[in-house]
């Protein structure tokens, strides 16, 4: 198995935080599904870890405070895992997915303030 490079690693980071975000609330029931029960929980699972989050502040691709946000989002995410709220009714009502998509959305636009579209393109193939 080959190993992932650190552009890949940010690439896999940034496709997971597009699965998230308040636009998730205007998706069908069938794409919430893949977006958030298969995709979004995979990525956190793998991509947001503490290693993995560590590597890319290290390289300077995010900073401490997106770091913090990241983690943070990771622990909000896995602590809805297996719970009442890890349904599709409660990912359009509860305020717990709401921050959810909150802080999704905010590190995205923290992340585009940093770096323009092409940089975050180059960054996913360093």
């Amino acid at each position: 198995m080959e190993k992932l490079t650190l552009g890949g690693k940010f690439d896999w980071f940034m496709d997971t935080l597009e699965k998230s975000g308040m636009f998730i609330l205007k998706l069908s029931n069938e794409e919430i599904e893949t977006f958030i029960f298969e995709d979004l929980i995979v990525g956190v699972t793998s991509f947001f870890s503490k290693n993995n989050l560590i590597e890319l502040k290290e390289n300077g691709l995010i900073d401490e405070n997106i770091e913090e946000q990241a983690a943070l989002f990771r622990e909000k995410v896995l602590n809805l895992d297996n719970t009442s709220l890890w349904n599709i009714s409660s990912v359009r009502q509860s305020s717990e997915w709401l921050d959810v998509f909150k802080l999704s959305d905010d590190m995205k636009n923290e992340l585009h303030e940093r770096w323009s579209d092409e940089e975050i393109e180059y960054l996913k193939t360093i």
